[in-house]
């Protein structure tokens, strides 16, 4: 499986450590959001979410449309990073998915999230990320 991201839409989510202590539900300590797309992101509201859509890099895993909801509590914008606080991604099936390493990331793909778009799509398109920067292929052996 390719993807391609313009790097102007290109969002990523960075986290310290990732604890997997409750169902459904993955807590990412030390998360940020980095990338070209962070000058382009407009003030992010104190307890929120997004919803990430992951549907074509785990259809092996879920058979299910697969999205995970990104919370966070409090944001922290700087020029270059936004630092997200009490940040969990949650999906019923997080458990039984491949679980995120501490120095893995995503990648978003904001592209249809411009102002004149971003009403008609629900979910960003999301793509999970090795730490050397190799897409996962989970479908492959």
């Amino acid at each position: 499986m390719k993807f391609r991201i313009s790097e102007k839409y290109r969002l990523e989510i960075h986290w310290d450590k990732s604890i997997y202590d409750e169902d459904g539900v993955a807590k990412l300590e030390g998360c940020y959001l980095s990338g070209p797309a962070v000058k382009e992101v407009a003030q992010m509201n104190e307890s929120d979410s997004i919803v990430l859509d992951f549907a074509t890099q785990y259809v092996v895993f879920v058979k299910h449309y697969y999205v995970a909801k990104l919370s966070w509590k409090k944001v922290n914008h700087l020029l270059s990073k936004i630092y997200l606080s009490d940040v969990t991604l949650s999906n019923r099936y997080i458990n039984s998915v491949p679980k995120l390493n501490d120095n893995d990331y995503i990648v978003i793909d904001t592209e249809d999230h411009e102002d004149d778009k971003h009403q008609i799509n629900l979910s960003y398109k999301s793509y999970l990320i090795k730490s050397d920067g190799e897409l996962y292929n989970f479908g492959s052996k």
